[in-house]
Parts: structure tokens; sequence; C-alpha cells
């Protein structure tokens, strides 16, 4: 992740040094960020080897690889997938907004056997705000507490931007065949719904800003 926004996904050309890495895919989640005013931003992998069955199940890919990404007031849930046998695409599935306090941190809870996926986010008023993901196009049934927060489901939105480092703009990019911010990529791998809730809030007394979330191995938040 750079400063100015561009997420790069890369795998490398040689796994057994590491020395050598190819790109395969490239965006601005929340755009191109203007010098001297750029958000933190905190990324968080899905580490399991699998997505959760419940996203399985609604057709993504086992293979997907899953982040979180968090800017501002912000959460994105992107997923990578290669759709047919070309190179892992990266896809915007859902958006998390919240109005109470900046984030600064973000973290996904590992374990791929639950029918949906757990986020945890920490917050400059003090809380940390735990999040659940589902795919309601699957079996999904959510099993924690029951709704206290806002709820959203929205269709994947096409990534706002495929772009590639140092982007010209107008003629020169019309020449160089760069895709400019707003085009879109095909909907292979990045059609599933997502939906998410808020389903609790933990807080300590001095309010204090919590800077930094995790979750242990078995996935429960520290």
């Amino acid at each position: 992740m750079s400063r100015d926004g561009l997420l790069s996904l890369l795998e490398p050309s040689e796994p057994e040094s590491l020395h050598a890495w190819k790109e395969l895919d490239t965006m601005y989640p929340y755009g191109q960020q203007i010098r001297g005013s750029e958000p933190t931003f905190r990324l968080s992998l899905h580490q399991s080897e699998r997505p959760s069955y419940g996203a399985i199940s609604a057709g993504l890919d086992p293979k997907a690889i899953s982040m979180a990404l968090s800017a501002t007031s912000s959460i994105k849930i992107l997923r990578a997938t290669r759709p047919g046998y070309g190179n892992y695409q990266l896809y915007e599935m859902l958006e998390i907004t919240t109005l109470t306090s900046a984030i600064n941190d973000v973290s996904w809870a590992p374990g791929g056997i639950r029918p949906h996926d757990l986020l945890a986010a920490a917050f400059d008023d003090g809380r940390v705000r735990l999040y659940e993901v589902t795919t309601p196009g699957s079996s999904d049934q959510s099993s924690t507490a029951p709704e206290l927060g806002s709820e959203a489901l929205m269709r994947q939105r096409h990534a706002s931007s495929k772009v590639v480092r140092q982007t010209p703009s107008g003629i020169g990019a019309g020449l160089a065949g760069v895709s400019q911010p707003g085009s879109t990529r095909g909907a292979d791998g990045g059609h599933i719904q997502h939906a998410w809730k808020e389903f609790a809030v933990l807080s300590h007394d001095d309010g204090a800003p919590v800077w930094r979330v995790r979750w242990t191995h078995d996935g429960k938040n520290e």
C-alpha cells in the first residue's frame, strides 16, 4: 500500500529466494490521495487457508485472497480472485461506514470454519467495535448476538479504479493504454453479495484512543 492510496497485489517470481516479485493487479480503493492529506491506511489479511464456508457456498472461489482495509471512517472488504486461468484481480465487495470516530486499526479474525467472517476495529474514541460479515446468497445463519447496530446489504461494486503506478492523465493516458479512475473490471469473481452488522462494542474507563487490535489464533479478540 503506497502513501497515495495505491494497493498492489504481488506474487514472487522466485518463490525460493523472494528476490523478485511480479505485479498482478493494482487499484485505488479510496481514490488517489493528494500529498500532504493522505489518511492512515490499515490492512488486515484473512490468514486462514480458505474463506469462510458461508462465502464459499455463496460462490466465492475457495482460493480467494481476502483482506480488510480501513481509512478514516470506513472499512472496505476486498477479495482477490483468479477469473479463469488468469492472474488474481482485486474486487471491492463491501464498505462498512462509521460516523462515530476515526478508525486506528482493523483486524480480521482467523479461522474459516465459521459460516461468516468477524472483524475488529480500534477507534479513536476508546472503543473496539466488532463486525460480522456475511454472504446472504449462502445458507449462512448468523450465530452472533442480535443486531446492535447498523446493517448494510449491498451488491459488490466494481472497483472504482484500476490503475498502474505513475498513471498519466488525459491524452497521455489514452496513448499509453492505461485504465483511468472510474473504469470497471469484469464481474468474474466479484459478484458475491456481502452484508455487515455491528454486533458488539468494547470500551474501557479512561476513554483513551485504541491504537491496535488483534485476534488470538483461535479467533478470540485481544
